[in-house]
C-alpha cells in the first residue's frame, strides 16, 4: 500500500457514487485539486471522501482502480449503466443477501433440511405455458387469486405463497434503511439461486403492479437455475423473454383476457384486466396483443400513451424511518422477509448463530434487534 492516497482512484470513487467534485468542496476548498494530484487530502479528508462514496478508505490508496463489478449475471437490457459500474447500493445490497445465502446454506445443512426440488428442474425448457402451469402449481395460485386483493395485499400473498415453498424474499426501497435510495431504472430485483436457500430480492421503489411481476419473473429464473440482476422489459434475450412470459401468464391466464373481451372492447377492457389481476397496464396490454384481442395499431397506440405517462410520473417511496418507533420495524419485516426472520430466530435459539453475526445478517443494532423480535412475539 502506498502512502500517498490514488487521485485516479479518488476519482473513480466520485463517478461510481454518481456524484461531482462539487459535492465535495465542503470538506475542503482544494478539492478539484484531489483530482490531479496537485493537492492530497488529510486522512480526516479521505475518510470523509470514503463515507460519502462508500468505498472502503484502503481502497484510496491502491496503484489500480478496484474491480467492483456486478457480482452476478446481468439480465438488464433498459438500463443505461453497466455490470462494470453498479451503483454503490446495489452492489452492497448483493454482498448483504449473498453472506445471508451463505449463512442459511450452511445452517439449513447442518439442519439436514432437503434441497429444493424445483430449483433447476426446467433447465432447458422453453414452452412457456408448461413452465407458467407449473409455477402456479408450485405456489398454488388459484384462478382469479388476485382479484378480491388490493395490490399491497397482493404483494404479501405472493411473497407469502413464494417463502412457503422455502424462497427467501426480501425488499427495499433504500439501503441500510437510510438517505441512500435503490435506482429503480437501474435494477427492479435479482434472484441468488441455491439448491436450500434461493433468495429473491424486490426494489420497493417500484409500483406494486411491477413488483407482482418482478417476483414471478425472478421465481422463474430459479426454475433454470439461474442468478441475476433484472429490469422489468419485455423484448429482450430469449431467456428474459421466456421469464417474462411466464410472469405474465401467470399474472394475466388466457381465459381471463377472452372472457373479459366478451364482454367489453379496448382500453376499457384492458383496465378490466388490470383491476382483476392488479397486473401493470403494459403486462395487460402486452397479453391483449398476443391473444388477438386488440390490433397492432392499437396496441402501439396504447403503449406509447403508457409509455409517456410513465416517464412523466415521479418515482416515490417513503423515507426510511428512524432506528426507532414503529414506522422502522415495519419497515424492516418487509425488508427481512418473514422466512429468514424465522430462520435468524431458529439460529439464535439452537446456538448456531452468535448474536453479533445475527445483527450484521439482518443490518441492525443489538438494541434494534431485540426490540425487533420482541415486537413479533419471539422471545430471545
Amino acid at each position: 500500500m502506498g502512502m500517498t492516497p490514488n487521485s485516479e482512484i479518488i476519482s473513480w470513487a466520485i463517478n461510481r457514487a454518481g456524484k461531482t467534485i462539487e459535492d465535495f468542496v465542503s470538506i475542503s476548498k482544494y478539492a478539484e485539486k484531489w483530482l490531479t494530484g496537485e493537492k492530497v487530502p488529510t486522512i480526516k479528508q479521505l475518510q470523509k471522501i470514503a463515507d460519502k462514496t462508500h468505498v472502503p478508505l484502503a481502497y484510496f490508496y491502491g496503484t489500480t482502480t478496484p474491480k467492483m463489478t456486478l457480482q452476478i449475471p446481468d439480465f438488464r437490457t433498459t438500463y443505461n449503466g453497466s455490470a462494470e459500474y453498479p451503483s454503490p447500493e446495489l452492489y452492497e445490497t448483493i454482498n448483504l443477501m449473498q453472506t445471508r445465502q451463505d449463512w442459511l446454506d450452511f445452517f439449513l445443512s447442518d439442519l439436514e433440511v432437503d434441497q429444493i426440488d424445483f430449483i433447476g428442474s426446467y433447465a432447458g425448457e422453453r414452452d412457456v405455458s408448461k413452465v407458467a402451469d407449473t409455477v402456479k402449481g408450485i405456489l398454488n395460485l388459484q384462478s382469479g387469486w388476485a382479484c378480491r386483493m388490493g395490490p399491497d395485499v397482493a404483494v404479501r400473498f405472493l411473497r407469502s405463497a413464494i417463502e412457503a415453498q422455502g424462497v427467501y424474499t426480501c425488499a427495499g426501497s433504500y439501503y441500510h434503511h437510510n438517505s441512500r435510495p435503490y435506482n429503480v431504472d437501474e435494477f427492479r430485483g435479482f434472484v441468488l439461486a441455491n439448491s436450500r436457500a434461493p433468495i429473491i430480492f424486490i426494489n420497493t421503489r417500484d409500483s406494486k403492479s411491477a413488483q407482482l411481476f418482478t417476483l414471478l419473473h425472478e421465481f422463474a429464473h430459479l426454475l433454470f437455475n439461474e442468478s441475476g440482476v433484472d429490469d422489468m422489459v419485455y423484448e429482450a434475450s430469449e431467456k428474459e423473454n421466456l421469464c417474462d412470459s411466464v410472469a405474465a401468464q401467470v399474472l394475466v391466464p388466457e381465459y381471463l383476457v377472452y372472457e373479459i373481451f366478451d364482454q367489453m372492447s379496448g382500453e376499457q377492457a384492458i383496465d378490466e384486466i388490470k383491476h382483476a389481476t392488479k397486473a401493470s397496464e403494459i403486462v395487460c396490454l402486452r397479453r391483449a396483443y398476443e391473444l388477438n384481442r386488440i390490433s397492432k395499431d392499437d396496441y402501439f397506440r396504447i403503449y406509447g400513451e403508457y409509455k409517456a405517462r410513465l416517464k412523466a410520473a415521479p418515482t416515490s417511496a417513503s423515507k426510511p424511518s428512524a432506528e426507532t418507533g414503529p414506522g422502522y420495524y415495519k419497515l424492516k419485516k418487509s425488508n427481512l422477509g418473514k422466512l429468514f426472520v424465522d430462520s435468524i430466530f431458529e439460529g439464535i435459539k439452537s446456538e448456531k448463530l452468535m448474536y453479533k453475526d445475527a445483527y450484521s445478517l439482518t443490518d441492525m443494532k443489538a438494541g434494534s434487534f431485540e426490540e425487533f423480535y420482541k415486537r413479533e412475539g419471539m422471545l430471545l
